[in-house]
């Protein structure tokens, strides 16, 4: 069975050492998209069962989504790591309160209360001190999308804590930075960055790096990249009259995907899209797994929001709606981050659409990636599609790959 996880003996040395950091004390890692955070957790959990000869149910690996907890869980047979290990924060806390405060769950609305769920789990672990804490070691995603109080939680139930953060994948607001995290696990700094990314292709790299604003660490992302480029296939851009051939267009390019046997993601901003979008797809005859149905062993495309796709990796990447209205009460920044993420999901390709005069300030950041062939743009109506040529500059794109 294929599965994204690489064994211990390919992964890069600074990954190794990475995943055999010693755990006199808590630890936090930074990498950035394709790094291999999720890889270096996956194999320091496994490092550390072995170390301390612990049994299963004495160590937890934390995610932010049930997306990604599902896309690890498809490779833990390679570790022997049991599924059960592997969970949500905000599930773990959920457990705890209904077996140790129990009562009524806190709501906001209709909706679970899961910040005040982590407040008063916090308040519970700290009144009510364990004579030993449940777990030798935590190791855990996504660390920028976690609150302070979920830190004050980790260090109350783990000797040890192990986090993997990217801040440029910050798509939660009031969320922790990386000072914030230091100050939370009492360190004085980061014990280490992963700066080989392997996982992205130049294409894509050029194009997520043009949503970067910090121009040092634009660069820095720039130089970490370590995929060949082996397809000149150039990163596409489709503007559609209306909403109607948007979605033509993007069953179209989902049926060639498919035809290449790529594994395929089809983000998208909102969760209250996802299923209209897949009943499209379904009807023009194709599977597709919505959320409630996702199996990560199976080679049908996914589809899903923008945030449940944290930490996934896909062939090819699909962003329709990059429109407006399907970012309401967002800030641009914020937009400019979830385009980050969902682009750097891909390994080969990303195909981004939108609808004439509804198009999102952010897409404006691409232009200069145009001129210089490093995204092709099309515009359609009436079943035509059109390529939209800019004025190309006299560097072609292999001296830009080069550059990258």
């Amino acid at each position: 069975m294929s599965t994204w996880l690489l064994p211990l003996e390919d992964l890069t040395p600074e990954q190794v050492r990475a995943v055999e950091l010693k755990p006199s004390g808590h630890r936090l890692i930074f990498g950035g998209p394709g790094s291999g955070k999720t890889q270096v957790l996956l194999h320091r959990a496994r490092h550390l069962m072995n170390l301390w000869h612990i049994s299963p149910e004495h160590f937890r690996i934390f995610v932010f989504t049930k997306a990604l907890k599902e896309y690890i869980r498809a490779a833990l047979f390679l570790l022997d790591i049991p599924e059960t290990c592997v969970t949500t924060f905000d599930a773990w806390c959920r457990s705890y309160y209904q077996h140790h405060i129990r009562g009524p769950m806190p709501r906001n609305g209709r909706e679970i209360d899961f910040p005040e769920i982590r407040r008063r789990v916090c308040r519970h672990l700290q009144a009510n001190l364990f004579p030993q804490v449940p777990y030798d070691f935590v190791m855990v995603d996504e660390g920028q999308d976690l609150d302070a109080t979920s830190f004050d939680i980790l260090r109350s139930i783990a000797r040890h804590v192990t986090v993997c953060i990217d801040h440029k994948q910050q798509i939660y607001e009031g969320r922790s930075s990386e000072t914030d995290i230091l100050q939370r696990l009492k360190l004085k700094r980061r014990n280490l960055s992963l700066l080989e990314a392997f996982r992205c292709c130049p294409y894509i790299v050029s194009l997520a790096s043009s949503l970067v604003d910090d121009q040092e660490e634009r660069e820095a992302y720039i130089r970490q990249h370590r995929t060949a480029q082996t397809e000149r296939e150039t990163p596409l851009l489709f503007v559609a009259e209306k909403f109607e051939a948007e979605r033509e267009r993007l069953i179209e390019i989902l049926r060639v995907r498919q035809a290449k046997g790529e594994k395929v993601g089809v983000l998208l901003p909102k969760k209250d899209q996802v299923f209209g979008i897949a009943q499209s797809i379904r009807t023009a005859g194709m599977e597709i797994e919505t959320p409630d149905k996702t199996n990560f062993n199976s080679e049908l495309p996914k589809i899903m929001s923008y945030y449940s796709a944290k930490g996934l990796t896909f062939d090819t990447v699909l962003l329709p709606r990059l429109v407006r209205t399907s970012f309401p009460h967002v800030t641009n920044a914020r937009i400019t981050r979830l385009l980050f993420v969902g682009i750097t999901r891909a390994t080969k390709w990303v195909y981004m659409s939108t609808c004439k005069d509804s198009e999102i300030a952010t897409l404006q950041r691409f232009e200069s990636l145009t001129r210089h062939n490093l995204l092709s743009v099309q515009t359609g109506s009436d079943g035509k599609v059109h390529e939209k040529r800019e004025e190309a500059p006299e560097s072609s794109d292999d001296d830009m790959l080069d550059i990258l």
